[in-house]
């Protein structure tokens, strides 16, 4: 550790001469942590892993952070030892941050992506103190889904880990394996943090979770092994998390252990407790806070190389520079100014696919309403053929059930199709943008809403009665003129009173039957129209609204990227410019200063890997399986 911190000094230094405060800040902010008593322990993940329920189960809270069926954390939730159940909520309020305290039970509203709009807005995070063995020594972080397009969700996450001694990252054993974005978050958060372990969650329902953990293995490594071969990939921390221990767990079955033991059922809360898995997880909590200070020294390295690289390639900038001819540097200026102007049409083209965009959501509300129709169609076959009232009494009683399963189907395939159109759509715009390709997962989305409870609250329709007017009067006059037909024939009075109104009740009857059945029909098609429409009408607002946020934060993305090459043209424009009014004294001067820099940064770069190696040897029981 002495080593390390008059290593880390040095780098802070040179940051200072080189005229980099920006990067000297960030070693002193690191540094500021040292002394920390508290181990950071983040956990990550995409959506629907079971962040949230995990750190629930693990302070014996099952109800303490939001669990909704879609995304729902909206921020993160810090979870440390306090002396009683308490809440704060951290808003930003212009250049600073306010604290507000909340009733614990309204966490969600401030947190969740489902809460209250209102309350949510400006909220940075929700700090909450409870009393429990495990967080002694420990604040456990919950963080928003790491999903590809998640952008504001993603550096909330990318935040927290800056101020991680370890990381844990969930992966769900009833759910796909690992996807590009995640194993993209995975090497990106590798750099910053040095303990990593894979936290596999909803054990308790899979059978296959064993084979599912090796396709995640092989996928994570088959990963590491394609960027490896691509230029400025560091493949020294992917390579960490090879190795990284892959914890399996259920909270679920830790609740059902808790549940136990609050009925006196020691032995089966304990039985089910150990089969959980959560033991083993808070032991490695507790092993992280314990190491601690080591995790932080990963960190301080890590901090100190990524300042040598960016060091190394200012320097390496100013030292080109400073020995190009004249002709050179005006060569070297008109490629800044050209890629100011692609700049420029990029950002053109940016309103341009802005535009095209929003027809994205009526081809998609015109696919659902296509889809559905279909899928009514079968209906309307089945009730022409209801003719009578217990065929139509039997097809009420499935209807719900069977129009639910309809509509669960049809949400698979309307997904999937949004899903392939989303993604070649955002792929093009963040191509022509000039950014990667993006991969959009659906499954996260749930079917907005259920169809058997819509139709429990709806009546049947209901069945015609007999109506006097329209089929009684002519009953009655087809009796008569019946009865009074027979006489004529010369057929007995009494007999002719008698049959005429049979007759006529017969036909009545039948006639009666049939357009009740008919009625019957009608009303019933209707309220399947009434039930279809509003599905619809629910299923296109979901993904309204699902692709309102993918699109305003590619555009954040998009944002964030064109001001960052600003800013780097800018930078490179005034130096280039300055050089270029140098003389060549002071242009020899600035070289020989930049070889000087060139060379501590390469000692200091060979003294980090020195340190890192010693490092990694005494991490090795957090950082290794087994």
């Amino acid at each position: 550790m002495q080593a390390l911190l008059v290593h880390a000094n040095e780098v802070h230094a040179l940051s200072k001469r080189c005229g980099r405060e920006d990067l000297a800040g960030v070693l002193a902010a690191e540094a500021g942590r040292w002394k920390d008593d508290t181990a950071c322990i983040v956990v990550a993940g995409a959506q629907k892993r079971g962040k949230s329920r995990l750190l629930n189960a693990l302070v014996d809270r099952p109800e303490l952070l939001p669990v909704d069926v879609d995304v729902a954390t909206h921020t993160y939730l810090a979870v440390r030892r306090g002396p009683q159940l308490s809440a704060t909520v951290r808003r930003r309020s212009g250049s600073r941050i306010a604290n507000l305290t909340i009733a614990p039970d309204d966490i969600a509203d401030y947190a969740s992506a489902l809460g209250d709009p209102e309350k949510r807005r400006d909220v940075v995070g929700v700090e909450i103190a409870m009393e429990h063995p495990l967080l002694e020594g420990v604040r456990l972080v919950d963080t928003p889904g790491v999903d590809s397009l998640t952008v504001g969700h993603r550096h909330t996450t990318m935040a927290m880990l800056q101020e991680a001694d370890a990381l844990l990252f969930t992966v769900s054993a009833q759910d796909q394996p690992i996807l590009r974005h995640e194993l993209e978050f995975l090497i990106e958060a590798a750099q910053r943090v040095e303990v990593v372990a894979f936290v596999l969650t909803k054990v308790e329902d899979s059978t296959a979770w064993h084979e599912l953990l090796e396709e995640n293995r092989r996928r994570l490594a088959d990963f590491v092994a394609r960027e490896s071969a691509g230029d400025g990939f560091d493949a020294k921390h992917a390579q960490r998390l090879l190795g990284a221990p892959w914890i399996p767990v259920s909270a679920k079955l830790a609740e059902a252990s808790a549940a136990r033991l609050a009925l006196g059922q020691t032995e089966r809360a304990h039985v089910l407790w150990e089969r959980s898995g959560v033991s083993r997880l808070a032991d490695y909590i507790r092993s992280c806070a314990g190491d601690r200070e080591l995790a932080r020294c990963g960190k301080v390295l890590a901090g100190t190389k990524a300042v040598l690289r960016a060091l190394a390639a200012g320097e390496q900038d100013r030292l080109l520079a400073a020995t190009e001819s004249q002709d050179a540097l005006q060569a070297r200026l008109a490629e800044v100014e050209e890629a100011n102007r692609d700049l420029a049409a990029r950002v053109r083209e940016r309103r341009r696919f802005a535009v095209e965009q929003q027809f994205l959501s009526r081809e998609v509300a015109t696919m659902v309403r296509a889809k559905l129709d279909e899928l009514r169609r079968p209906y309307d076959n089945t009730i022409a053929g209801l003719t009578n009232k217990s065929r139509i009494d039997e097809f009420l009683v499935g209807l719900p059930e069977s129009i639910e399963l309809s509509l669960q189907a049809a949400w698979a395939e309307i997904t999937d199709e949004v899903q392939g159109m989303a993604t070649e759509a955002l792929t093009e715009y963040l191509g022509a943008m000039g950014l990667d390709a993006i991969d959009i997962d659906l499954v996260a989305l749930q079917l907005p809403t259920t169809t058997r409870s819509r139709l429990a609250n709806r009546p049947a329709p209901p069945r015609p009665g007999f109506d006097m007017l329209r089929e009684g009067v002519p009953g009655i006059t087809m009796a008569a003129s019946l009865s009074a037909m027979l006489a004529a024939t010369g057929v007995l009075l009494p007999i002719a009173l008698v049959a005429g109104p049979a007759v006529a009740l017969g036909v009545t009857w039948r006639r009666h039957q049939y357009e009740q059945s008919g009625r019957s029909q009608a009303g019933i098609r209707q309220l399947i129209a009434e039930t279809f429409s509003a599905a619809g009408t629910e299923m296109i607002t979901a993904l309204d609204r699902a692709l309102a946020r993918w699109r305003g934060e590619a555009e954040d993305s998009v944002e964030e990227s064109m001001a960052a090459q600003r800013r780097e043209a800018e930078t490179r424009r005034a130096e280039l410019t300055a050089l270029s009014a140098r003389d060549a004294a002071a242009r020899r001067e600035a070289a020989k200063v930049a070889e000087d820099r060139l060379a501590t940064v390469k000692r200091l770069t060979a003294q980090a890997e020195e340190l890192h190696a010693s490092l990694s040897v005494l991490l090795a029981p957090l950082t290794r399986s087994g």
